[in-house]
């Protein structure tokens, strides 16, 4: 007998199998305002699926304003292309995709009617639902990811039934639930610069919140209309402009406070179906956020195959 039916023997023996591994380069961009620093890593795929490509080996990525990204392949997880995205950051409204993770699990029921009240209120200027309305919990979800609504996103946690810091506790038990090693969260609005993760907790945040069916139909809508238990009409507009841009967009949230920047997740495809998840966090404007997770999704569509 050889030396490999001899491995082989023993391999079987102990009931063992040999795992395949898969390995992907990743390219890692460290920059900041006087110099840029670009490394390359490998990722390692335990399990065999199809799976990007680099095409140019010669092309490292594109300018953008955002302080820090990432690009995910949604089917693998694996990250296509970084830019500081282990710096931990303020997250603004992103914060909401964890604010309906939990409240996903302590759902009271779609049905249940929650008043609006005074310790829901935020410095929103106009409130789109005011103090003493009625309203669905169906209604206050809705609301907090179509129009990123504060007072909607408190109310929503408060008709769990959890305390303000029980909630708060949910979130960050969530956060390890799903790995995100650098996150830290206080509140369910985003308002407090406190809310903070990296670019790549992000993206497994996104991955798993995207996921969901009920969060994926919500964010895709372009307005949305409440009705009170009075009534009264109430139509909010999403605050994701790609809704209306040339690119197949599959989910999104934005973000901004003055901590954070103009920040922005969102779920694209390309004209084969392969998705993926591109996170901008501190983009110098309004606009800038959209422009810079426009421009990063189409390199990476022109600069990977998947097979």
């Amino acid at each position: 007998m050889n030396v490999w039916a001899t491995l082989a023997a023993i391999f079987l023996s102990w009931n063992l199998t040999v795992q395949s591994f898969y390995d992907l380069p990743q390219i890692k961009l460290q920059a900041n305002d006087t110099q840029s620093e670009l490394t390359l890593s490998d990722q390692r795929l335990e399990e065999k699926k199809v799976i990007p490509h680099k095409i140019d080996n010669n092309s490292w990525g594109v300018k953008i304003t955002a302080q820090a990204a990432a690009v995910m392949d949604k089917n693998t997880g694996l990250v296509l292309w970084q830019k500081n995205a282990d710096q931990v950051r303020s997250l603004a409204s992103i914060t909401k995709l964890m604010t309906v993770l939990v409240f996903l699990d302590h759902n009271p029921g779609w049905d249940k009617v929650i008043t609006m009240e005074q310790q829901d209120e935020t410095s929103e200027m106009q409130p789109n639902i005011l103090r003493g309305e009625l309203v669905t919990v169906r209604d206050l979800f809705n609301v907090t990811l179509v129009a990123s609504d504060n007072n909607a996103a408190r109310a929503l946690a408060r008709s769990t039934g959890l305390t303000a810091e029980a909630f708060a506790q949910e979130m960050n038990k969530k956060a390890l639930e799903l790995k995100m090693s650098q996150s830290h969260f206080v509140e369910p609005t985003g308002l407090d610069a406190a809310n903070q993760a990296t670019a790549l907790d992000v993206l497994k945040m996104g991955q798993v919140a995207f996921a969901k069916s009920e969060i994926q139909k919500a964010v895709i809508q372009k307005n949305y209309t409440l009705i009170t238990q009075a009534g009264r009409n109430q139509k909010v507009l999403s605050t994701n402009n790609l809704l209306k841009s040339y690119l197949d967009v599959r989910a999104g949230k934005t973000g901004y406070i003055e901590a954070a920047g103009y920040c922005l997740l969102v779920e694209v495809a390309n004209e084969t179906n392969q998705e993926i998840l591109t996170v901008v966090l501190g983009s110098s404007a309004h606009e800038n956020r959209f422009q810079d997770a426009k421009i990063l999704s189409g390199w990476v569509f022109e600069n990977y195959q998947w097979f």
